[in-house]
């Protein structure tokens, strides 16, 4: 297995949709592209556009064929609630399902330490316990310990030298409830192509429902934005919490049905 850097790759938004590469040609790629409309080219470009913030991809292949991929950042531009110095951020670490527990995840944060550690006093991640994405005992097996937490989220830092633990940043999320309508607060950055996505089919399904939903549209690209509110990315429904994870557009519909039956 070997693991390469990119400032900028397809495969890395292939991988997060869990693309096929064992039959991988031109127009598949292209109609797995298709179903995420515009976020392909959001997050490219947000990938151009961090690119002098010091924002890195590395891929992870088995031959000729990409098996994982890892994102990570310097702290200070992190698109994630967390604040910190001298600390390089994970954004994302994902592994083909069918190739995990193989290696690819170690061999990626071995890479990832490698390459940050003469810039870096170590790393830092935002995990989930009892989840396939991020897992927390996944870090906790490669030395990251957590630092703080929240009702569903661990904050964990690897550090090879002292340095002081990243804090997440605090939330101040205040729903606007209007009389007899649903409101829906999507927040939403381009980081994620997943969330871009997830944004544009709440928008789209809202249009359904008339006045009757106020869809809410909250980017959090600028840090100011991210600080102001202490949430990155989300959806909630009438000031609940609906999706902490990017929902397909089968569950945005299902979620908007069930708040206004």
């Amino acid at each position: 297995m070997q693991v390469f850097e990119f400032q900028d790759t397809e495969e890395q938004i292939l991988l997060c949709l869990n693309y096929n590469f064992d039959q991988d040609c031109e127009s598949d790629r292209e109609m797995a592209f298709k179903q995420l409309g515009r976020a392909r080219e959001v997050k490219r470009f947000w990938n151009y556009n961090t690119l002098f913030r010091g924002v890195r991809i590395l891929i992870a292949y088995e031959g000729a064929t990409p098996v994982g991929q890892l994102e990570y950042i310097p702290i200070e531009h992190a698109p994630k609630p967390v604040t910190g110095a001298q600390l390089t951020f994970i954004n994302c670490l994902f592994v083909e399902p069918k190739q995990r527990w193989h290696g690819a995840g170690s061999e990626l944060l071995k890479a990832c330490e490698e390459k940050t550690r003469d810039q870096a006093n170590g790393l830092a991640v935002i995990a989930y316990p009892d989840s396939l994405f991020m897992p927390a005992g996944f870090f906790a097996e490669h030395g990251f310990v957590t630092v703080a937490q929240t009702d569903c989220a661990h904050l964990m830092m690897k550090a090879w030298r002292a340095t002081e633990p990243p804090q997440f940043l605090p939330r101040h999320y205040q729903p606007i409830k209007l009389f007899g309508k649903t409101t829906v607060d999507v927040f939403w950055n381009s980081q994620c192509p997943l969330w871009v996505r997830a944004h544009d089919c709440v928008r789209q399904a809202a249009k359904a429902y008339g006045d009757r939903v106020v869809v809410h549209d909250i980017n959090t690209d600028d840090r100011g934005t991210l600080e102001q509110y202490g949430i990155a990315t989300g959806m909630f429904i009438d000031g609940e919490c609906a999706f902490l994870y990017p929902p397909t557009p089968q569950e945005v519909q299902r979620a908007l049905n069930a708040a206004l039956n």
